[in-house]
């Protein structure tokens, strides 16, 4: 069950869509922390997946409703190749390593998120893809002024500014292409185990500005069947 906090909404609860199908998936970085909860969860709802990695000997699942794919998003043709037969992209990219994060030594990276994004979007109209939902970040875009105060500072000072600046790129794209997207704008990710109340704002600062990378993967599964989440950028958060 998920709280909805808007003031274009009522309070009130919304309840997820329990039909899956048997879609299929391609999951992009699902060897990341949250990425592998977001696979972990979608293989328990019944859904196909396809992931796509760099590196498949990370990768230590196995199931029969899994096919890996060893290839990078930064490559078009990795894309396209991952893509057929799916319904739905799920794109839980990171545009550093977790080491890089926070230090003050300026990185020269390439923009990942961007090229991933721009590769994804021109393979989704290629195939006649639709559904796509992505992880960005209170903070970018639109969503800024609902940012604390010391996570500003974190971007200013920081490595943040790299992920703020992948984040934006990738937004920006998605918000101009003829997609269903969802962005997802977590608060500062956790890796708690125990689910508190899922919270989604859109216009207030979510206190206290954090949620779990479990709640965020069931989220993400949860609302692929949400029209409403459709063409939406959920600030998330737990209380």
């Amino acid at each position: 069950m998920i709280l909805v906090i808007d003031e274009q909404h009522q309070y009130g609860i919304t309840s997820i869509n329990s039909k899956y199908y048997m879609k299929k998936i391609l999951l992009l970085g699902a060897t990341g922390r949250t990425g592998e909860l977001i696979l972990n969860y979608a293989l328990e709802k019944g859904y196909v997946v396809t992931a796509l990695v760099r590196n498949p000997s990370k990768l230590t699942l196995t199931s029969v409703q899994l096919t890996i794919v060893e290839g990078s998003p930064t490559n078009l043709e990795d894309i396209e190749k991952a893509m057929v037969g799916c319904d739905i992209v799920i794109s839980a990219l990171s545009p550093v390593d977790k080491g890089a994060v926070f230090t003050f030594k300026k990185l020269l990276v390439p923009n990942i998120l961007e090229i991933a994004m721009q590769n994804i979007i021109q393979s989704m109209d290629k195939l006649g893809k639709k559904r796509i939902i992505t992880i960005s970040s209170i903070g970018a875009g639109g969503s800024y002024q609902y940012t604390p105060w010391y996570v500003k500072l974190l971007i200013k000072y920081t490595n943040f500014k790299v992920i703020f600046e992948g984040h934006n790129r990738q937004e920006a794209l998605l918000m101009n292409a003829d997609l269903d997207w969802t962005i997802t704008r977590p608060a500062g990710l956790t890796d708690d185990t125990h689910l508190k109340q899922l919270v989604v704002s859109y216009n207030k600062m979510p206190s206290p500005f954090k949620i779990s990378r479990k709640q965020l993967a069931r989220y993400i599964v949860d609302c692929i069947d949400d029209k409403a989440s459709i063409k939406t950028t959920p600030m998330l958060s737990e209380r």
